[in-house]
């Protein structure tokens, strides 16, 4: 007879060391999956940021090499009260400028202090909000003066309401030149439309706990039919922690602007004293530097970590919610604008005959096609 083989099972010991292998493996393997985890939020967080980051630059680099474009040199900037983080250093948190739309235009056949009539043959062909800032040019740019509209103009409307004039930008409404007469029965006044960029960065709570930080935004305003001086306009780019803008002269000095220093002209001789005042007709380069926090926190730091924004310069850290990356950004724009020598006076084609008179044929009035 085949003698039975004896079955043994595993011994309590074996049972033992086998299960602390397993559960070593186990461990080590979900340790490395939350290590992984975790290096992925943080890289993603960074990611976001620096997408932000990037955002910002080049909206703010397009829009700022448009300033001062058809608009008065010393009218280019605008500096609000509490513009200045530290006049003395040259530093601002909140950036104002302005340039002159260049799609659009209009004629005017009269005018009086708080009103501008258009020819009824050439009606507004968009929306105008109310407070936005009209230039309205003599013939040949031979004078101008700039207006504010009192309430909102709608498409194919012809009457603007104006606010009162009171000597200030930008309710100059000096119309005393006798240049502006011609705008009786003829349509060689133009009108033009001024853009207003105010860039500055505001706390949201948006998660609606008041316990907790607000996130930062950078945020754009126009000046147009506000509900209060205070409104904020729109967000732009998130988690732009901190905003600095410095102003230079022709030379790269820093320099901080003051609109009641003597402003220079278009024709002011280069040796003139007033080209080398801190009127701001004189900025020729703006250096705008950014801050940028990742999107998301890093779970690994405490709040002794990671719990400052950059400086600035010389300028002191700011304290700033723990566990966030940040990442600091400068560049310098040229302004080119304020470098003119003359005011520019494009007058554009509303003219749409013959077909495709903006493509590259020439319209039929021989004027030039507007935006180009």
């Amino acid at each position: 007879m085949r003698r039975q083989r004896q079955q043994r099972g595993f011994t309590l010991i074996e049972l033992m060391v086998g299960s602390v292998v397993t559960f070593v493996t186990v461990l080590a393997v979900s340790a490395a999956f939350l290590g992984y985890t975790q290096s992925f939020y943080t890289q993603a967080g960074i990611r976001g940021g620096q997408a932000s980051l990037r955002q910002t630059h080049q909206m703010l680099v397009r829009n700022l090499r448009m300033a001062g474009y058809g608009i008065d040199p010393p009218n280019a900037f605008a500096f609000p009260t509490g513009w200045a983080d530290d006049a003395s250093r040259n530093r601002s948190d909140r950036l104002v400028f302005r340039m002159r739309d260049p799609a659009f235009n209009a004629y005017v056949e009269s005018i009086t202090d708080t009103s501008l009539t258009l020819p009824s043959a050439s009606p507004l062909t968009e929306r105008l909000r109310k407070g936005q800032i009209l230039q309205v040019m003599c013939p040949g740019g031979v004078g101008w003066t700039y207006v504010q509209l009192s309430a909102e103009a709608a498409v194919g409307d012809t009457a603007l309401a104006l606010v009162a004039g009171n000597g200030k930008f930008p309710n100059l409404n000096d119309f005393s030149p006798t240049c502006f007469g011609t705008a009786a029965g003829g349509r060689s006044v133009l009108l033009f439309k001024i853009d207003v960029y105010d860039y500055s960065v505001q706390l949201i709570d948006d998660d609606s706990d008041a316990s907790t930080p607000g996130r930062p935004y950078l945020f754009r305003r126009h000046g147009l039919d506000e509900k209060s001086p205070e409104a904020l306009g729109e967000p732009v780019a998130e988690d732009i922690e901190a905003l600095r803008v410095t102003f230079l002269r022709a030379d790269g000095t820093e320099f901080t602007p003051n609109p009641a220093d003597p402003a220079p002209g278009y024709r002011t001789p280069l040796n003139d004293p007033s080209r080398a005042s801190n009127n701001p007709a004189n900025i020729r380069a703006v250096r705008i530097g950014l801050v940028a926090r990742s999107s998301t926190r890093d779970a690994g730091s405490g709040p002794g970590k990671m719990n400052q924004i950059p400086a600035f310069g010389g300028r002191p850290k700011l304290n700033g919610p723990h566990g966030f990356r940040r990442t600091l950004s400068e560049m310098s724009v040229q302004i080119r604008n304020m470098r003119s020598s003359q005011m520019p006076v494009p007058v554009y084609s509303l003219d749409r005959t013959p077909s495709g008179g903006c493509d590259g044929v020439v319209p039929s009035d021989d004027r030039v096609c507007a935006g180009g």
